[in-house]
């Protein structure tokens, strides 16, 4: 079997499957049936545009067979209006309930956020969960040696953190503000799209999870210290190769948001 077939009894010659190809392997010439380039196995990206766009489904991709791709439901389309309200309310939780998230909620939002879109379709962003208070204690703890030692040994960002070692000092985890959870994205080192990949993936998890009743905060002293401090890359434990681009403390807000603050108008550059 070829990697793509298409079905002439039920192909309408439309030539959209060709259209939209990406890598250019399906050839189309008007009132002829699309056929598969030579070569093309090697080259395809296994993206699924071709399955998903026909609308005769007469495409077989082998690696991409119908039944794991189903019909989107027009009856969940969503509106503009409820988008842009999803994206404007969206708010960097930083006071959470005392409250554990399900493993399965956490997973549940994984499997949408997983669909985010990836530079030529390498899917590579991999998901590290931490949802364990006594492992989220100890990131804390070491996220806070990391703090002070910045402070001492990095004077870029010493005064960046010297009134979170205060509030440190005071008792409260500014490292990751008390979350009952962490989502990390992580990828292969040295891959020079995966910190991209990474951080549009997470997005998706953020104002997905906002739909479940989480709230989520990107995890910036995380990354940082998870990136270059020893400690704290024995303790997150990643594979061999692998590299930390993105975190999110997660958990259910404590308060409620009931108004959309303002952002800074829009600075947009036109060429006529």
């Amino acid at each position: 079997m070829a990697l793509v077939e298409f079905n002439k009894e039920t192909c309408i010659k439309c030539g959209i499957c060709a259209a939209i190809c990406s890598a250019g392997i399906i050839y189309y010439k008007k009132d002829h049936y699309p056929r598969l380039l030579p070569g093309a196995a090697e080259i395809c990206l296994r993206c699924g545009h071709c399955v998903g766009v026909c609308p005769t489904d007469s495409i077989t991709h082998q690696e991409l067979p119908l039944e794991r791709c189903p019909p989107i439901d027009k009856k969940l389309k969503v509106s503009f209006k409820q988008v842009s309200q999803l994206i404007k309310s969206r708010r960097s939780i930083r006071e959470f309930q005392d409250k554990p998230v399900p493993i399965e909620v956490i997973e549940r939002i994984i499997e949408t956020a997983r669909y985010a879109p990836t530079g030529h379709n390498n899917q590579e962003v991999r998901w590290l969960i931490v949802n364990d208070r006594k492992k989220m204690k100890e990131l804390a703890d070491v996220g806070a040696d990391w703090m002070r030692w910045t402070v001492k040994n990095v004077p870029g960002m010493a005064e960046m953190l010297v009134d979170p070692i205060k509030r440190l000092d005071a008792g409260y985890d500014v490292f990751l503000r008390h979350a009952p959870a962490l989502v990390v994205a992580y990828a292969e080192k040295g891959n020079p799209i995966a910190a991209t990949d990474c951080a549009i993936a997470l997005g998706y998890f953020d104002l997905a999870a906002n739909t479940l009743g989480l709230g989520c905060c990107w995890a910036g002293f995380f990354y940082f210290a998870a990136g270059s401090f020893p400690a704290m890359i024995e303790t997150v434990a990643l594979p061999e190769g692998m590299n930390c681009y993105g975190a999110l403390m997660l958990g259910y807000p404590k308060y409620k948001y009931q108004r959309i603050p303002p952002r800074k108008p829009a600075r947009i550059i036109y060429r006529a």
